[in-house]
């Protein structure tokens, strides 16, 4: 049971504003301080199906917190908590354009932060993603502690395509548990040496490792894959099934299958999250007894024709035979997220992977130091695989 989680800020010339948990009569002011500063456009489902918002404020799993003014809800912020993977993502914080120069934000995320981080120690890791829109989200989460990881382009449909960025928390307790000694290939080292700029970690071991795919020595086959969009089924599907190995060293918290990808023998499902309203999706696990680079490009073939813009995978960072297979199906690194996964008493670091199906565009996007550098790293390798790979066929 959560327990009471309750401030009051003074604001200068206006009074008090309360941050508390949000209640489930608050639903409809949450709803409307969205709407106010996002308009008709916001996707994550939770501010947008009432039942999941009513849900989430009423399970202890989540910590939804709300500045409250004169009767009406000007910030909102969410933390969901998974407790058996020790790890909290941070998401959906916003605040009314009239109270922003006043650290509701800050306040909010460190009230809770603490409490599950240094009161409760109910969580090692936290994580979120912040928009780039303005540099305000990668500030406030920078003031706060949190580490830069990782970029997301074309990863949200808001008004327009948005790239989000990747940043964490840690706790000396994560660290502790940390699996030490990752084994990656040669293109995840820059994003390696990133996260080292910032916490300290051992020297990973470079593996270089090819396919019959790698160097487009040769096509990759697309296969037939069937669609099953059953929420329910696929959900109760995915609890019983038995992953094959590239899919065992694949992590995606605090996201719910809905959509299976079947081949016609049954001996292919992959498990996917997606959202049509935001083009976004995500892999979240299955079994094959194809070729992985086989079954990632049949994958993107497939959202693609359903004009989805964005597809992601976590893959660890101990397996670069699987690092390289995500290459090889033009899946480019966006990432690094030390003590993502958490198995036994460890953690283990995953790498993000992406595929974007949509125009690079970053005219608009502001971003901050060293997220500027995975920026640039993503770029070269999306360069290397989509542009200048033509310069390599003979």
């Amino acid at each position: 049971m959560r327990e009471k989680i309750e401030k009051i800020v003074e604001i200068p010339d206006k009074g008090n504003v309360i941050i508390r948990l949000a209640r489930t009569n608050d639903m409809r002011r949450i709803q409307m301080l969205y709407a106010e500063v996002y308009g008709a456009s916001y996707s994550i489902s939770i501010i947008t199906d009432r039942d999941k918002m009513r849900r989430a404020i009423e399970d202890d799993d989540y910590y939804w917190l709300v500045a409250e003014y004169q009767n009406r809800i000007i910030g909102s912020l969410v933390y969901a908590v998974d407790i058996k993977e020790r790890l909290s993502k941070a998401f959906g914080a916003v605040v009314s354009q009239e109270f922003r120069k006043h650290d509701l934000a800050y306040t909010m995320m460190k009230l809770i932060l603490d409490d599950i981080t240094q009161k409760k120690k109910i969580v090692d890791v936290v994580y979120a993603t912040t928009r780039t829109a303005s540099s305000a989200p990668q500030r406030l989460t920078e003031s706060l502690g949190f580490i830069k990881l990782g970029i997301f382009p074309n990863t949200h449909r808001v008004s327009e395509n948005e790239t989000h960025c990747l940043t964490a928390y840690y706790t000396e307790n994560a660290l502790k548990r940390r699996k030490k000694n990752p084994v990656i290939i040669s293109e995840i080292e820059p994003f390696y040496d990133i996260v080292l700029k910032q916490i300290k970690l051992d020297k990973a071991k470079i593996e270089n490792f090819a396919t019959e795919f790698t160097q487009n020595n040769q096509k990759i086959p697309i296969i037939d894959l069937e669609m099953i969009t059953a929420p329910s089924f696929v959900k109760k599907r995915f609890k019983n099934i038995k992953q094959s190995d590239f899919f065992l060293s694949t992590f995606m918290p605090f996201h719910e299958p809905n959509l299976i990808f079947i081949t016609p023998d049954g001996n292919t499902e992959v498990y996917l999250h997606y959202n049509l309203k935001d083009k976004y999706s995500v892999i979240m696990g299955g079994f094959t007894d194809k070729h992985p680079s086989v079954v990632l490009n049949s994958i993107s073939q497939k959202l693609n024709d359903m004009n989805m813009s964005y597809l992601e995978i976590l893959i660890d960072a101990y397996s670069p035979e699987y690092q390289r297979m995500a290459i090889d199906a033009r899946f480019i690194p966006t990432g690094y997220f030390p003590c993502a996964k958490r198995i036994g008493n460890k953690r283990y670091d995953c790498i993000v992977f992406s595929r974007t199906f949509e125009i690079l565009d970053f005219r608009n996007v502001k971003i901050i130091s060293l997220y500027r550098n995975i920026l640039r790293e993503y770029l070269k390798l999306w360069r290397e695989n989509y542009i200048e790979v033509v310069f390599q066929k003979r």
